[in-house]
């Protein structure tokens, strides 16, 4: 399924920061919005580096929260449609290469 996170720079604990480094380990592909009150230049330049699609500073309407995710959403739906389609090409190689007799080795499709 499509998805975005929207990740408040200030939590209790950890940063959106520490956050999004977490995050980026299992689901690199995971589109956050970061939103915050209180905005720095190197705080926003940190958090879009590392994959931030967006970064919001409140107070924010809600066009341009909903703008946000629709773009975060559709960017998580590209990443799942070229998932899918690198899915199925390994598997029609796979196909191919048992039907001519080769042996597969591996996930490579240059294998």
């Amino acid at each position: 399924m499509p998805s975005c996170l929207l990740l408040d720079v200030s939590l209790p604990g950890l940063t959106g920061l520490e956050l999004q480094k977490r995050i980026a380990v299992e689901r690199a592909d995971m589109p956050i919005i970061f939103i915050t009150g209180y905005a720095d230049v190197p705080t926003t330049v940190k958090a879009m580096k590392a994959g931030a699609v967006e970064f919001l500073i409140k107070p924010f309407s809600d066009d341009v929260l909903l703008s946000a995710i629709r773009a975060a959403l559709e960017r998580s739906l590209m990443a799942l449609s070229r998932e899918a389609e690198v899915r199925v090409l390994r598997t029609v190689t796979r196909l191919y290469l048992v039907a001519n007799g080769r042996l597969w080795r591996g996930w490579s499709l240059a294998g």
